[in-house]
């Protein structure tokens, strides 16, 4: 029931051209990253003024003022949107779920209204699946003004090669592949900073998909 699942690729792409010279500015929606339209200044998508995914976290939403001078366009201001609801992610790199409880239990008792409640998105290593993950990290998190987005399982590179060696492509999130090939590589976990590029970017091409 997504648009996602109707597209095929870049089959319903427009090229920028389509848009006129004498046009004095083009607002395009729909895409959640802001962005010029093959560099042009006046051709931009303003983006969403608010984040749509846990992986825009850290992305700095904003608005566009334009000014005009008759039909020329005299400025164009980017106003970044203050976060009025912080989003979290604990811990900063997965860990074991004992470490994790035990940081989930430590988190501040704040008494805030629910619409201003932080959400949370927990990533934990294992060795295996784990019965009564939710369970037990909703426990960690009683009494504590926070709303759990979402869990992220994280598995041993020996355990993720063995469980994706028979399956197809198709039955791996991309996730898993962007680990598996940087491990592969560089021999090692990506940092936060390379794990967040990677969701900025995949962000971008299933939008634009």
């Amino acid at each position: 029931m997504s648009e996602r699942r109707v597209l095929g690729g870049n089959q319903h792409a427009l090229p920028a051209s389509i848009f006129a010279d004498d046009m004095s500015y083009v607002a395009l929606g729909h895409l959640h990253l802001a962005q010029k339209v093959a560099k042009k200044e006046h051709v931009r998508y303003s983006g969403s003024p608010i984040p749509l995914s846990m992986s825009e976290r850290n992305y700095p939403h904003q608005i566009l003022a334009v000014e005009f001078d008759g039909s020329n366009i005299k400025a164009i201001e980017e106003i970044i949107i203050p976060r009025c609801v912080d989003m979290l992610k604990v811990p900063t790199k997965p860990a074991s779920l004992d470490e994790v409880l035990a940081t989930l239990k430590a988190l501040p008792d704040d008494e805030l209204p629910r619409e201003q409640q932080p959400f949370l998105e927990v990533h934990v290593l294992l060795d295996k699946p784990q019965a009564l993950l939710r369970e037990k990290v909703l426990q960690a998190l009683e009494g504590k003004s926070v709303r759990l987005a979402k869990i992220t399982p994280h598995y041993s590179q020996r355990e993720q090669q063995d469980s994706l060696q028979h399956r197809r492509l198709s039955e791996v999130s991309p996730q898993q592949v962007f680990a598996l090939s940087w491990n592969k590589k560089f021999d090692g976990e990506p940092t936060e900073a390379i794990a967040e590029a990677f969701e900025t970017l995949l962000t971008q091409v299933e939008e634009q998909e």
